[in-house]
């Protein structure tokens, strides 16, 4: 099934959608929305790829690629709450992905909560042993924060 320009072009309006309209989408909606969400946020159009992914979470909240493209909206938006909840959730449903447990802790450290920002990089660590590129990461922020 094909989803429309129109009806992606309305669901990037901001205002409220119908909670039962955004749980009839189905699983090839729920795909063509996310790689609409993924190229909005590749071209830098982040608050319109944020819309798209919020009503992605609300239609299905146990999938984490949805979860993970709204945190990474939100961060890049600056708005480093509201990420860091998203990221909360992509580590509650990838525990294994130090991914979501890093990028909460850049969040952490935006707004100057160092100690939650330790502990999650604390946890990325350990999840990361075979990520050299991620294992610097970690140290850079671990070194330039204290710890």
């Amino acid at each position: 099934m094909h989803i429309s320009p129109a009806k992606i072009a309305d669901l990037l309006q901001p205002h409220k959608k119908n909670l039962q309209e955004i749980k009839k989408l189905t699983v090839d909606e729920k795909e063509e929305l996310y790689r609409t969400g993924y190229a909005l946020y590749s071209s830098g159009e982040y608050r319109k790829a944020s819309y798209l992914f919020s009503y992605l979470v609300l239609s299905d909240p146990l999938i984490g690629c949805s979860w993970h493209g709204l945190a990474s909206c939100k961060q890049v938006l600056e708005e480093y709450s509201a990420a860091i909840e998203a990221w909360n959730v992509v580590c509650k449903l990838q525990p294994q992905d130090p991914l979501g447990y890093f990028h909460a802790a850049e969040c952490y450290l935006s707004i100057q909560q160092k100690k939650e920002a330790l502990q999650k990089l604390d946890k990325a660590e350990k999840l990361s042993s075979e990520d050299l590129l991620l294992q610097n990461r970690i140290q850079i922020l671990k070194s330039t924060h204290g710890n």
